[in-house]
């Protein structure tokens, strides 16, 4: 790649088009070797990206790419909107299809999918919806959440709202408002179910589902992010997790997590350890807890895991009471 189309590179966010390449001295047979020897990615016809970017991003990351070339290719006035807006704002995504760009038509140009593009129609005035990012146009954040909520699972819908009240706790008013303003959107009511359940203080997407799964299986919702302190006034650590009534803990373990609990120069066979000893000091004085993974809180699973935690809630409930009755006598 030529220095002069390397700066085209710096300055569109990590994508050249065609033409670009051409001004700068490329040919489409230059631009056909690159192809071939890996040096560069195409994104859609006549957008390409350097390939050392392109892997060095993770999905949503490249979603991002392909949805910057996607805007750049369209002639009309247009905007990322949906789970493209999300991705933009860095919110967790679940259980979105990302080899589709999501485009919002301010030009009222016609709702269609075309070329791995699902082009949207605007149905009333957006432009007070709309913020610039990093040079790209797309719908505020608030609505971003709103339009995965009510396109999505109850699953995928709150994974993204969750992630969007930890970055921004104050966009709820804005999720709020928009409920009202658009309460004929489509899938409106699964959007009004799902954002009321959001909760800024859920830590993963993992965690995200094990809630939902606690929701659909008729277990009360725990209080989340507990800090169990021992007798003397200090901080054990936090559980995910926590059902005060009848002192049981929750944990979801995840991959991700260990990856951000690992500390300097220690294995993760050395950090599961250590998270084993802080579980036992934790249920120290409790009556339980309840660990959950990616498996099993999955469709196929979810039943005989709540069912089991259903079991052990009751459990921990009886101790608790019956603990109680022999410190009252």
């Amino acid at each position: 790649m030529n220095r002069n189309l390397g700066y085209l590179v710096r300055i569109n966010g990590g994508i050249f088009s065609r033409a670009e390449a051409l001004d700068c001295g490329e040919s489409d047979r230059t631009l056909a070797e690159a192809r071939h020897a890996g040096v560069i990615v195409r994104l859609r016809r006549g957008m390409y990206v350097p390939a050392d970017i392109y892997q060095a991003c993770d999905d949503a990351g490249k979603h991002l790419l392909h949805a910057r070339a996607a805007l750049t290719a369209q002639k009309g006035r247009v905007a990322l909107t949906g789970a493209s807006a999300a991705a933009l704002y860095g919110f967790a995504l679940y259980q979105q299809d990302l080899s589709i760009v999501h485009i919002l038509r301010l030009d009222r140009g016609a709702s269609r999918r075309k070329a791995s593009t699902n082009h949207h129609i605007v149905l009333k005035d957006v432009d007070a919806d709309l913020a610039d990012t990093d040079g790209i146009l797309a719908v505020s954040p608030a609505r971003a959440v709103w339009e995965v909520a009510c396109r999505s699972s109850m699953e995928a819908g709150v994974v993204t709202a969750d992630s969007a009240l930890r970055l921004m706790p104050a966009l709820a008013a804005s999720i709020e408002e928009l409920q009202e303003r658009f309460a004929n959107f489509p899938g409106s009511r699964q959007g009004r179910v799902t954002v009321s359940f959001a909760d800024g203080r859920s830590d993963s997407p993992g965690e995200s589902i094990t809630r939902v799964q606690f929701h659909r299986y008729g277990i009360l919702i725990p209080d989340l992010q507990h800090d169990v302190i021992d007798d003397r006034g200090v901080l054990i650590g936090t559980s995910d997790f926590y059902w005060d009534g009848c002192r049981h803990l929750g944990e979801f373990d995840g991959k991700i997590k260990y990856q951000k609990l690992l500390r300097e120069g220690e294995t993760a066979s050395d950090c599961v350890f250590r998270e084993k000893r802080r579980e036992d000091a934790m249920r120290a004085g409790l009556r339980g807890m309840s660990r959950f993974t990616w498996s099993t809180v999955m469709p196929n699973n979810a039943r005989r895991t709540m069912t089991a935690l259903s079991h052990a809630l009751e459990q921990s409930y009886r101790l608790y009471v019956r603990g109680r009755k022999i410190i009252a006598s």
